[in-house]
This record gives C-alpha cells, structure tokens and sequence, in this order.
C-alpha cells in the first residue's frame, strides 16, 4: 500500500512538473483571445485588445466594427443588437439562445419578493437598427397559492425593454464608428 501510494505521488509530481510552460504559463493576451474565440466574439484578425497593462480600451474593442476600412470584420447591426439583448437579460436564467436565428428566450424570472414571475422572449429579424427588426414579448404569471396563472403578455413593459435594447446598439454603432 505504500509503494503503490509513493508511486501514485511520484506521477503526480512528474505530471505538474511537465506543466512548466503549459496552461499555467499563458499570457493575458491568450487567455483573452480564447474567450473571445469561445464566445463566438468576431475581431480583426490580428488584433489585441488588451492593453500591457491587461486593461481594455475601448477603441481597442471596438476597432474594426464599423464594417468598412480594411481592417473590418463581418460584423452587423443585428448581431450588435443581438448581443445588447443577451446583455439586457443576462440577469434571467436562459433557455435558448440562438444568434444566428436571432433568437433569445428566457426561462420565468422571480420579480422580488412576490408572487410574480416573467419571461421574455426577444426575436431580431433584421440587418438595420430599427424598430421593426426587434420584437419583445414579456409574459407574466402570478401565483395563487397552488398553482401559476397567466397573467398574458405586459406589452407596455416589453415596449421599454425593446427601447433600451435599440437606443443602446445605436449608441454603441455610433462609438464604433467614431
């Protein structure tokens, strides 16, 4: 039992030492750039946007949005609107998210300390910033003490989610273009 305890313990520290230069070692740029990567983030290839420091900037991140000049990326306004939403509702467990159908759903989402919960569902349907290619529908359901009853869609409260959605990736296409 010892020796097989010795041996087992021998391997490991043979192992960790032949991380030396591995996984441990990788610079903030690296790591940046595999998240980037896994996040399905399109930047221009070559470009770093960390600073030395590890700071961003956001020139940096935003460098190459803007869609024109030789350094530009497939980057549209609907995948800017979509990310704004995912942003918008990132505080709600999701239950779908489909960027290339430009499709998000929620699950249902405690509002505070009642007996109400929403869901939302966001749809971008198009390449332009406007209103006509974002749709928001809010579902809310009450609890009675037994059992969760529809309360239909709250169409007003949609109306500002779909606002703040939109003016934002208008503020945001207007930064990367500056």
């Amino acid at each position: 039992m010892k020796t097989a305890f010795t041996l087992f313990f021998l391997f490991f520290l043979i192992s960790c030492a032949q991380l030396d230069g591995g996984e441990l070692n990788k610079n903030r740029q690296d790591v940046m750039t595999e998240k980037v990567e896994n996040k399905d983030i399109n930047l221009p290839s070559g470009s770093t946007i960390l600073e030395e420091d590890g700071g961003f900037t956001l020139e940096k991140l935003l460098s190459g949005i803007t869609g024109s000049g030789s350094s530009s990326v497939n980057y549209n306004a609907s995948s800017l609107m979509f990310n704004v939403s995912l942003d918008k509702l990132s505080f709600m467990p999701l239950l779908s998210v489909d960027k290339n159908a430009g499709v998000i759903v929620t699950d249902w989402y405690g509002i505070g300390d009642s007996n109400d919960r929403i869901k939302i569902n966001v749809r971008i349907s198009g390449q332009e910033l406007v209103s006509e290619n974002i749709t928001v529908t809010l579902f809310k359901q009450s609890y009675d003490g037994s059992k969760w009853v529809d309360k239909g869609q709250n169409v007003d409260q949609a109306v500002k989610i779909k606002k703040s959605i939109l003016q934002e990736a208008i503020a945001l296409d207007v930064a990367s273009q500056l």
